[in-house]
């Protein structure tokens, strides 16, 4: 072989060694049609069931590794202590690039547990608390189970093909800051569209829907006028 064949191949693997980097070759992974949400008892979106699928689970159907943090709001004197809640926030998830976030399902003793070791709090402007977990902890939150569901759409379904598919609204609530709420208590769904932004899709329990979704939305809304 040339000495010339042996410097183009060396460049050609050069060329292509760049373009992996670049660009690699991952699998396809495409976003379900209509983040695939089956109603009835088990509600279930993107083939995570509420009350019954595990973080474990969730991460192999969405294959990505979320970030797992406790959140809660500084108290005040004289009031009772705030809620505590834990979040596993996915980024970049699917082809679009959603943006996920599962509410797991935690006892107060674990809650405070976790509020109690601090372990890199941090203390955002608005006052809230994220308070992250100790590596020790990891395999138990694996096994809580979900038990809400947020996607951050970074490509929108068109709403009038949302409706095409699942009806009309039973609500529409204008919370004063922009923001049209879709509610459908069947689906135990927020479908949020801003006058300007990512569509947003709150999911709970059917069974829950008018104390975790709608009355706090309603309030907020009473607060605005």
């Amino acid at each position: 072989m040339s000495t010339k064949w042996v410097y183009r191949i060396i460049a050609g693997l050069a060329i292509a060694a760049a373009l992996y980097i670049l660009f690699p070759n991952t699998e396809p992974n495409p976003r379900p049609t209509f983040w695939n949400i089956q109603a009835g008892d088990n509600l279930s979106v993107l083939d995570i069931s509420l009350h019954n699928s595990s973080l474990e689970q969730a991460i192999k159907i969405l294959k990505a590794h979320p970030d797992i943090a406790l959140f809660t709001t500084q108290q005040k004197k004289g009031e009772p202590e705030p809620d505590m809640h834990l979040e596993a926030y996915f980024d970049d998830v699917f082809d679009d690039g959603d943006k996920i976030i599962l509410g797991l399902e935690a006892d107060s003793d674990l809650l405070h547990h976790i509020k109690k070791e601090a372990y890199h709090p941090e203390i955002f402007p608005n006052h809230v608390i994220r308070v992250g977990i100790q590596e020790r902890l990891i395999p138990d939150i694996l096994k809580l189970p979900i038990r809400s569901i947020t996607i951050v759409a970074e490509r929108s379904i068109m709403f009038e093909d949302f409706k095409a598919k699942y009806g009309e609204p039973n609500k529409l609530v204008d919370d004063g800051q922009g923001n049209a709420h879709f509610l459908y208590p069947a689906l135990g769904l927020d479908l949020i569209q801003p006058a300007g932004g990512e569509q947003v899709l709150q999911f709970v329990s059917p069974e829950t829907f008018a104390q975790e979704l709608l009355e706090p939305l309603l309030k907020t809304q009473h607060k605005d006028k």
